[in-house]
């Protein structure tokens, strides 16, 4: 599979997510939080065609799934596995052994990322001036994406209605007309061998990224780069393992087509510092002890936070800790509570965090998969002072860490709320019962495209690839 391709395939309105008491919603609503968070850096036909097709297209991906039940039951019953990395509450997962994948769209194989129903949550959630949704399905099987026993029928259904596939074909050059109509495509075989495809129709570019092309990446994530390059990094530490290496924006653009423009999105995720729990709004220090955000805008948060001194940052919350994670948004790597026993184990977690231990203690993650290399340490103390002196803060960063609780909470009292960075009154949750807890991380300021890059090729709404004309 080469990486964590297919885990979430995000959609929104299908039968499958209704049925779960997931929608539906206003489609209008969805396509305009797109825009916002690409800032306007999108073709919002694009945007709404894609939010209005989705459900019907997944409801139509597992119908054709149901076609093949006695061949699913006959096949993936009994399959052998090794290496599994997701708990599930209440059932003993060996690390290998027999599993039964006859079913990827029942729990525990497939989930759907939700806030915690015993925070009464509805949707969408408002935090930080963004929106969130259930929209999605999440196939973790049980070593935290097994979507390949979908796709194996997928695949037997086209095959069965005519479809032909080439695989171990790597494109290399789009054919075109004389007027600059591209009619197929040559290819290059595993032998070696050149292969010319004519199209009959027209030829569908679905090549994925340019993640695995460091030199690519270097020249075209300019933001990114210059936070890399700055950093003391070259294009060579970008470099990634991963075959999708950018041949379709290439064959793409030497076809005549374009880029979108600088700055181009990459999965620039992470900032601030998480817990176990993953990203949502906690109070978030800075290694001089001081809050710089709006914690609540976890969309902005990898920006934001390349602007603090490097070094030492955490989180602070206190016994209360559970009141801001079971009604967090669902934002990428945000709480997920999809099966409420989700929460319940992060509790036993919790509960059993050893007070005052200069080492922390460990807690199961509830974050993206329930997977078993998901794990967070937190620190726990009975007074400010003595969590202060676990996450590592000393003199005058020791005084501000106390300093900046102690203005916080004056700010979740105040009838006004945050009138520092505006988090919403709702997750202004004062840190004043003990036992206190915390967690530490690392503020840099490099730049790594992680494992995705977003920017295709400039498109009209039908997604024909366009000329500068």
């Amino acid at each position: 599979m080469g990486g964590w391709f297919g885990e979430d395939i995000g959609h929104v309105n299908s039968q499958f997510l209704i049925n779960r008491g997931f929608g539906p919603y206003n489609t209008g609503e969805i396509t305009s939080e797109f825009c916002l968070r690409a800032n306007g850096r999108c073709n919002p036909d694009i945007i709404r065609g894609f939010v209005q097709n989705s459900g019907a297209m997944f409801d139509r991906y597992q119908e054709v799934y149901n076609l093949y039940e006695e061949e699913r039951k006959a096949n993936d019953s009994q399959v052998f596995m090794k290496g599994t990395m997701v708990r599930i509450p209440g059932v003993e997962v060996p690390d290998e052994g027999q599993f039964d994948m006859s079913n990827m769209f029942e729990y525990p194989l497939c989930n759907t990322q939700a806030a915690y129903s015993g925070a009464k949550v509805s949707y969408p959630i408002h935090c930080g001036g963004y929106k969130t949704w259930p929209c999605n399905a999440q196939f973790y099987g049980y070593q935290g994406n097994n979507i390949e026993f979908v796709h194996k029928y997928i695949v037997k259904y086209t095959q069965e209605h005519g479809a032909e596939w080439f695989f171990e074909h790597t494109g290399i050059v789009l054919v075109q007309a004389d007027d600059g109509t591209v009619t197929g495509l040559i290819a290059k075989n595993a032998e070696g061998e050149y292969v010319k495809f004519t199209a009959d129709k027209g030829v569908i570019l679905c090549a994925g990224d340019f993640i695995g092309d460091p030199k690519m990446c270097w020249a075209l994530l300019n933001e990114g780069m210059e936070w890399a390059e700055r950093d003391g990094k070259t294009a060579e530490d970008w470099a990634s393992t991963t075959i999708r290496a950018g041949i379709g924006h290439k064959m793409g653009c030497w076809a005549g087509g374009m880029i979108e423009a600088s700055p181009r999105g990459w999965m620039a995720l992470g900032g601030g510092v998480s817990g176990p729990w993953g990203t949502c709004p906690m109070l978030m220090l800075n290694v001089e002890g001081k809050r710089f955000c709006n914690e609540g805008a976890i969309s902005q948060l990898g920006s934001v936070s390349k602007r603090q001194p490097a070094g030492l940052a955490c989180y602070v919350t206190d016994a209360n800790w559970s009141e801001t994670v079971a009604k967090a948004p669902l934002d990428h790597g945000a709480p997920n509570f999809g099966m409420d026993d989700f929460y319940d184990v992060l509790k036993a977690d919790m509960d059993a965090v050893e007070i005052g231990n200069p080492e922390g203690s460990t807690v199961t993650g509830a974050n993206l998969a329930e997977r078993k290399m998901m794990k967070g340490t937190v620190f726990a103390a009975n007074t400010l002072e003595e969590l202060a002196d676990l996450l590592g803060y000393e003199g005058e960063a020791k005084q501000n860490f106390l300093d900046s609780i102690a203005h916080y909470n004056e700010l979740c009292h105040s009838t006004e709320g945050d009138t520092d960075y505006g988090k919403d009154k709702e997750f202004m949750i004062p840190i004043e019962k003990a036992p206190f807890y915390g967690g530490t991380g690392n503020l840099g300021h490099g730049g790594n495209p992680s494992m995705v890059t977003l920017s295709g090729l400039v498109t009209d709404a039908e997604q024909n690839v366009l000329n500068t004309q």
